[in-house]
């Protein structure tokens, strides 16, 4: 039976679940947690993101269980970086990293930004193709992890006048997912 999921925003009270998925996401592909540097906005939320006028998003299971994140976070005056877009191996592959995905898009529109940027992995693959489906485009270089060179990628959104954001991004149910 498929497992039903929805993106709602994520506050400081998810902070160890989102933590705890990062961290499971990392262990998987070998690299560190970091709470101390790259990873301790997931452990605040609410001061990292939604402070600064970004967003942080959280999908749940059918029982509230915390199984992806992501991230927008503020850079400058109508810019933003997508951050924190980690899912646990069982809601891959069902819609949940594109749903948000989404929200991000979504939140960043609501806010003006105009441009997004977001660093990732060569290890990551599935996630790339997610990002260059969403029309994300490679630019460089990015941070490195753990001597892990990173990929940046950007994405101009187009002004989309009447856009409607998606359900997902006010915390509504997503279908079930296969």
């Amino acid at each position: 039976m498929p497992m039903p999921m929805r993106i709602r925003n994520g506050t400081d009270a998810d902070a160890a679940a989102a933590a705890a998925v990062v961290r499971r996401v990392l262990d998987e592909h070998g690299l560190p947690f970091e709470p101390r540097r790259l990873d301790a906005d997931v452990l605040a939320p609410t001061s990292s993101y939604r402070a600064g006028g970004g967003a942080f998003f959280v999908a749940v299971d059918a029982a509230g269980r915390v199984v992806g994140t992501a991230g927008l976070l503020r850079t400058g005056p109508g810019a933003g970086e997508v951050r924190r877009v980690f899912l646990l191996p069982e809601a891959r592959g069902r819609g949940v990293g594109r749903a948000l995905l989404e929200a991000v898009l979504d939140a960043a529109g609501a806010r003006g930004m105009r441009r997004l940027t977001l660093t990732t992995r060569h290890r990551y693959d599935r996630a790339i193709r997610l990002y260059e489906r969403a029309g994300f485009r490679p630019v460089g270089a990015g941070r490195q992890r753990a001597g892990d060179p990173g990929l940046a990628y950007a994405l101009d959104l187009a002004p989309a006048p009447g856009r409607v954001p998606a359900r997902t991004a006010a915390g509504a149910p997503l279908p079930a997912f296969a």
